[in-house]
């Protein structure tokens, strides 16, 4: 009998059974582990990961809200909103090569506008300097006059590099949709860099009022341009084009840094806000509450437009209303068309200018406007680069700028007023003080004269304001000086040196130069100068530091008085100012909101008015200017008698002619009606329109003409040459 096979392994040592015992357990305890969540998953909560495997299907497509219209004081369509078919690209569906491109254009589109920033800067600290001198510029100062102005009058252009030539794929694509919508590539491919540039995170809109055709091809065939999405899209339309156009604002989408701010909590990436004028004032009432659809897609990813799960319809926007008065912002319109035809015939090269027609007692604006305008349509849509520079050209007007809240001038004789109001509540003139006007006022080795050359002798402040006596007003500006910024104080009082306070992005608050700002202005200079190692008053030192080249002087209250020298004001505080002088020294703040209402005009919330401040004026003060106002336009010898003759209402005028050197003059006419159902105050300005009562008074007196219902139409020039 054979022997047995002598077994070799190893005995189990208790080591070994210990560790065989352990990996055991881990893999039991493994094992339960996964036993127990599949258990968890398919038994327990098996329903709810059905439900939500189904909710995968589904996709939430917003529906934007149209914005609610905006209309005039009586009801009037200004802003409406209509539906029209676009075509967009998505930014996370283009190649980097694109978004690169447009990252560097936008880096050169910011250097050609700072570049232009700095040009008219230089310009106006030139045109500063030349303006505080005697002596005509020199053939070198007027050479670089010219070329700042041509370089501040647009940026330089930037190009927009070709579309990459890596991107067989994207160019390809352009080259499909292009044939759908009529485009070419390249064209395409500027909207996007263009578009990226603008706003990287927002869809680009390649085309709006895509044909129905195009349209429905494109959602027919929506697998074949990716990236590519076709909606209808609400726009805004603007019935009367250039009526009030730099008021109204335009549309653009959300900034993902604006997300985060209080005003906007709840919007979503892509909503559409107003940017600038109206539509961003007053945006929270007249941007909508979005709807969204609920569609099916499948695996892909696809849209099945055959199946809706559910829509919300949005909510459109609240209507808005307005103090403007549609009927008077077209005759406004119309007279600034005139005014600057009428001042071209007297050979001033006048082509800008700006209105504000007011109610005094509460501040509604009833119309406000810059010349020239432009058709808010452009701005309905994307606008190419080329037309965005023409709109904001100064050869061009700059049709963009908003003359009457943003732009500041030296006023003329208009601020005479307000002089003589400091001068009387100084204590240092009453109405009734007379001071001798021989033609000619010499102070600091200067000789101040009246335009023209004119004498008017002995006379009293009405009789001052009614002739506008400049040497009468050269005094009290000399006396005023030794006794502190009195002038600059009650500039303040009345609306001047910062803004009013307007319901409109944007406002300018303007200068009321003093002593304090001369001098620190100065010294800065003189700092800079030694930093840059150039001599002080010299062209090198303007350029390099500005224009406050000397200390402040006696002569600069001399000018002040009279509406000239460093004072920069916009009509709209001109406007107001003389409101106060209307309704007994209540500043009113300028608005133009009035109420929100739904859809059928009924009042939903009145638009809170800010409250008016007081400033405290003598009585016998306030009558003596408004008695030399009325007779400066209705007493023989006024400024502007001639222009207002036979008109059926009292008007309480002045006009202004401001010196800008090297520009022609600039024409203003300031006034107001005492009317107890409508008062109403209007101010007009025709840059380089020459005298106040050959351009500015007849534009006024035809807004008046319209707001009162008077008939006559015809454009009355005056013959006064006065500042």
């Amino acid at each position: 009998m054979p022997n047995p096979i002598e077994d070799r392994r190893p005995p189990i040592t208790p080591q070994l059974a210990v560790r065989v015992a352990v990996l055991g357990g881990v893999a039991f305890v493994l094992f339960a582990i996964i036993f127990f969540r599949l258990w968890f998953l398919q038994v327990l909560t098996g329903d709810e990961y059905v439900s939500q495997a189904r909710e995968n299907r589904v996709r939430k497509v917003k529906i934007e809200a149209p914005r609610g219209n905006i209309v005039d004081r009586n009801g009037r369509t200004l802003v409406k909103t209509r539906a029209a078919p676009v075509v967009q690209i998505l930014p996370n569906s283009v190649p980097d090569e694109e978004t690169e491109a447009a990252d560097e254009y936008r880096t050169a589109l910011a250097s050609a506008e700072g570049a232009r920033l700095k040009a008219a800067e230089d310009l106006k600290a030139l045109e500063r300097r030349l303006s505080g001198k005697r002596r005509k510029p020199t053939k070198a100062q007027k050479a670089e006059r010219r070329r700042l102005r041509k370089a501040s009058s647009r940026a330089e252009r930037v190009a927009i590099p070709p579309i990459p030539a890596d991107a067989p794929e994207l160019r390809a694509l352009y080259r499909r949709l292009g044939k759908v919508i009529d485009l070419p590539p390249r064209t395409i491919h500027k909207r996007v860099v263009a578009g990226l540039a603008d706003q990287p995170g927002a869809n680009v809109t390649i085309k709006t009022d895509v044909p129905p055709e195009a349209f429905n091809f494109l959602l027919e065939h929506r697998d074949e341009f990716p990236g590519v999405v076709v909606e209808k899209k609400y726009l805004r339309y603007y019935p009367h084009d250039e009526l009030g156009a730099q008021l109204f604002g335009t549309l653009r989408e959300i900034s993902p840094e604006e997300l985060k701010e209080k005003r906007y909590r709840g919007l979503e990436q892509g909503t559409r806000i107003g940017k600038d004028g109206i539509e961003e004032t007053y945006d929270k009432y007249l941007r909508g509450t979005d709807g969204f659809t609920r569609v099916i897609v499948n695996s892909m990813g696809s849209r099945d437009d055959t199946r809706t799960a559910t829509r919300v319809p949005p909510i459109q926007g609240r209507q808005l209303q307005l103090t403007l008065d549609l009927g008077l912002q077209r005759e406004a319109n119309d007279a600034m068309a005139q005014a600057i035809d009428a001042a071209n015939g007297n050979f001033n090269p006048a082509k800008a200018g700006a209105f504000v027609a007011m109610d005094p007692r509460n501040g509604e604006v009833l119309a406000l406007g810059s010349y020239p305008s432009f058709d808010a349509n452009l701005f309905a849509k994307p606008i190419d680069q080329k037309t965005y520079e023409r709109l904001n050209s100064e050869d061009e007007g700059a049709p963009l700028f908003n003359r009457a809240i943003s732009a500041g001038y030296p006023t003329g004789s208009t601020f005479k007023p307000i002089t003589a109001l400091a001068a009387m509540e100084d204590g240092i003139l009453t109405p009734t003080t007379v001071l001798n006007d021989p033609g000619v006022f010499r102070y600091g080795g200067r000789e101040f004269k009246n335009a023209g050359d004119a004498v008017f002798g002995s006379l009293a402040l009405p009789r001052a304001l009614q002739v506008s006596s400049d040497v009468f007003f050269y005094q009290l500006g000399a006396s005023l000086n030794e006794r502190g910024p009195v002038i600059q104080d009650w500039a303040r009082k009345l609306s001047f040196g910062k803004p009013t306070g307007i319901d409109l992005p944007g406002e300018y608050g303007g200068l009321v130069p003093d002593r304090k700002w001369r001098d620190k202005g100065f010294a800065e200079y003189q700092k800079c100068a030694k930093k840059a190692k150039v001599p002080v008053g010299t062209q090198a030192a303007l350029f390099a530091c500005g224009g406050i080249e000397r200390p402040w002087a006696g002569g600069d209250n001399v000018n002040l008085a009279v509406g000239q020298g460093d004072l920069q004001a916009t009509p709209l505080q001109l406007a107001t100012a003389y409101a106060a002088l209307a309704n007994g020294g209540r500043v009113v703040t300028p608005h133009l909101g009035q109420e929100v209402q739904d859809g059928a005009g009924r009042q939903l919330e009145e638009i809170r008015k800010p409250l008016a401040r007081k400033v405290d004026i003598d009585t016998p003060d306030l009558d003596a200017i408004r008695s030399g106002l009325l007779a400066a336009a209705t007493q023989a010898g006024g400024t502007s008698v001639d222009v207002f003759e036979g008109f059926p209402y009292p008007v309480h005028g002045k006009t202004g002619t401001a010196e800008r050197q090297p520009n022609a003059d600039q024409s203003w006419y300031a006034c107001w009606v005492d009317d107890p159902t409508r008062p109403i105050v209007v101010v007009v300005t025709v840059e380089e329109g020459g005298f106040g009562a050959e351009a500015a008074a007849p534009a006024a007196r035809l807004i008046l003409e319209k707001w009162f219902g008077v008939r006559g139409g015809e454009f009355v020039q005056g013959a006064s040459r006065t500042q």
